[in-house]
């Protein structure tokens, strides 16, 4: 019997134990205080210094909030905008303009201004315009038409009529194309 008795007390021991745990999930748990904000966390803080420094007897510095550090400008496109430009078509730094330039004027987003008919309009009329002005040659190689001169001028006048200009330089200049031409065959033989 004792060995009973001794085993049952173990047990009780083991309910008790059971009895204090679940006791203690029944106990509502401290009420916590709401957490604040960061602004109300920032406007406590500045208002405990101030405090303080009138306490300390020191004359209280007016503390300008933080400016960010990036502009919020409606013009400007952070990286992943001009990501999704260039994945839509938007390539180079005329058709970013474009772009710009017509997100200004309407005020649209991003997504706006690319789901837009005015914008895809525009912007194929800007490719057009820029595709033809891109085929027109550039620079000294450039080829086309010479341009007529005064001299030319002076020599078809020359042969209309017969006279010769009265400006000494202009009338020695028109002789000597003349002198030229006549040196000149107009047609070549091949042999």
């Amino acid at each position: 019997m004792n060995n009973e008795e001794n085993d049952e007390v173990i047990v009780d021991d083991v309910e008790e134990n059971n009895e204090e745990d679940w006791n203690a999930e029944e106990k509502p748990a401290k009420a916590d205080k709401p957490k604040r904000t960061p602004q109300e966390e920032l406007d406590y803080f500045e208002g405990r210094a101030s405090r303080l420094r009138k306490q300390l007897g020191q004359k209280e510095e007016k503390v300008e909030p933080a400016k960010p550090t990036r502009t919020d400008k409606p013009n400007e496109l952070d990286y992943g905008q001009l990501a999704l430009l260039r994945t839509e078509g938007v390539k180079g730094s005329d058709e970013l303009a474009l772009f710009k330039e017509i997100m200004a004027e309407t005020g649209k987003d991003v997504l706006g201004v690319l789901d837009s008919n005015y914008f895809k309009a525009r912007l194929t009329d800007f490719r057009e315009n820029q595709a033809s002005t891109d085929a027109i040659p550039k620079g000294k190689g450039r080829s086309g038409q010479s341009s007529v001169t005064d001299v030319d001028i002076a020599v078809a006048k020359f042969k209309e009529s017969g006279v010769l200009p009265t400006d000494f330089a202009t009338k020695t200049k028109v002789v000597n194309a003349m002198m030229e031409a006549e040196r000149k065959p107009d047609f070549a033989f091949k042999k």
